[in-house]
């Protein structure tokens, strides 16, 4: 012993200290480095600790007299023939924690992002195709199918009303510093997202911008779920107070997404009640039409089938899709179900790894929701799917923005308009 505290002396209590070890589990190992020793009666227990300055107890005795106690001796008359292995006190399961790659570049692609945007979706805006005007037509002159969709997509970026959004666009393309010369009318945002063609439209301007960030996303994986927005937000003083029969209304959103950088890579909308089974297919088939090459596709229970399986099998994606209780490994015509039934039963450990990843697709709603606001202002189905698009298009090119910055990549190249994706989509028609 060492210190103020003085040599052991075993005899200064041995009949208290006989007592505390006739007890069951008189001493147990509580951690590294602390024992629970019981009282003579054995009624309660002290926390005897042991480091660098030498032994210490909570006990009266040792608080008193700081010399030591029948609890310190004990513990060391219990260590003596045979220490045991201590127990590890690692303090409950830890939180993993994801660092950001570089947290100047992350600042840095959050302040240019106002002054990258419109330049980005304008050259994304590039590949957009423009009807010839017919010869001899009268009447105001068509804005531009390109300035619709900008000051389109701008007014879901800056979550303003129409006529407050072009104020602020205004604001930006004053005195000849932004793009566009004259900003149109507040109501043309409103008459775009109108309009049955801008679906097809934004679907492969989405599709565009997720390319943009082909070189890092290839060989890696896709993640595939749902997620509903709103169409209104009702307020617990209207239900209380006038009892209105009015019903939410939900557009769902099922996306494929890069787990690496949370782009959108494909979508597809439906109505409250679509089934997520059935868009298994067509999300990832659209994400290999558009270029991409994954190696991987991770989803929850709500996909699990033979057709699912055999559609990423054909494709050369490994799905990795967890089975249900009641799932058998049965192939009934599909090998590629057998395997990846045994695979799921014999190496669940990694199968569980691989399959966390679908946690980033949760991530990008919550993203796309916090970022854009969820509810859908518009008024009829029509529109609000396609400010649902618009929506999902700003968060892509916010994501490219900053997967730029932090990857080194310049704005400028690239590669939006090397592609004509988006013009062959859909059907465009000018609108006045």
């Amino acid at each position: 012993m060492t210190g103020t505290r003085g040599p052991w002396d075993a005899a200064k209590d041995e009949r208290a200290i006989r007592l505390i070890t006739a007890h069951r589990d008189a001493v147990r190992p509580s951690g590294t480095v602390s024992f629970a020793v019981a009282s003579s009666d054995g009624s309660k227990s002290y926390k005897v600790m042991v480091d660098s300055n030498g032994w210490s107890c909570e006990c009266s005795s040792w608080e008193d007299l700081h010399s030591p106690c029948k609890h310190v001796v004990a513990t060391v008359r219990w260590l003596d023939p045979n220490p045991p292995p201590f127990i590890e006190d690692v303090g409950g399961p830890v939180r993993p924690t994801y660092a950001q790659p570089s947290w100047p570049k992350y600042d840095q692609a959050q302040q240019l992002e106002h002054q990258l945007f419109d330049p980005l979706l304008w050259d994304l805006l590039g590949t957009v195709s423009e009807r010839v005007s017919e010869v001899g037509k009268r009447g105001r002159p068509a804005i531009p199918l390109r300035t619709q969709i900008l000051v389109a997509v701008r007014k879901v970026h800056l979550c303003q009303s129409t006529r407050r959004a072009k104020g602020l666009l205004v604001a930006l393309n004053q005195d000849g510093k932004g793009i566009l010369p004259r900003v149109p009318n507040y109501s043309v945002p409103s008459r775009f997202f109108n309009r049955s063609q801008a679906a097809g439209l934004l679907l492969g301007l989405i599709e565009q911008s997720g390319l943009a960030l082909r070189s890092i996303e290839d060989s890696g994986t896709v993640a595939i779920d749902s997620s509903g927005f709103c169409t209104s937000c009702m307020g617990a003083y209207c239900t209380e107070m006038h009892n209105p029969s009015r019903k939410h209304r939900w557009v769902k959103a099922h996306v494929a997404v890069g787990v690496k950088t949370h782009v959108v890579l494909s979508v597809v909308l439906t109505d409250e009640h679509g089934a997520d089974y059935t868009q298994f297919a067509p999300l990832l088939k659209q994400v290999t039409d558009a270029g991409h090459l994954p190696s991987m596709v991770v989803a929850d229970k709500a996909y699990l089938g033979r057709e699912n399986f055999a559609i990423a099998d054909a494709l050369g994606i490994d799905p990795y899709i967890p089975f249900k209780t009641n799932s058998r490994g049965l192939s009934k015509g599909s090998p590629i179900w057998t395997r990846k039934y045994h695979e799921f039963m014999a190496k669940r450990e990694e199968f569980d790894i691989l399959y966390h990843q679908r946690s980033n697709v949760e991530a990008t709603f919550s993203a796309i929701k916090r970022k854009l606001g969820e509810p859908l202002l518009s008024r009829t189905q029509l529109a609000r799917m396609n400010e649902l698009l618009a929506k999902i298009l700003a968060y892509n090119i916010g994501v490219v923005i900053q997967q730029s910055h932090l990857h080194g990549i310049s704005p400028g190249p690239l590669g939006f308009q090397n592609n004509a994706t988006v013009a062959q989509r859909a059907p465009i028609e000018e609108a006045s």
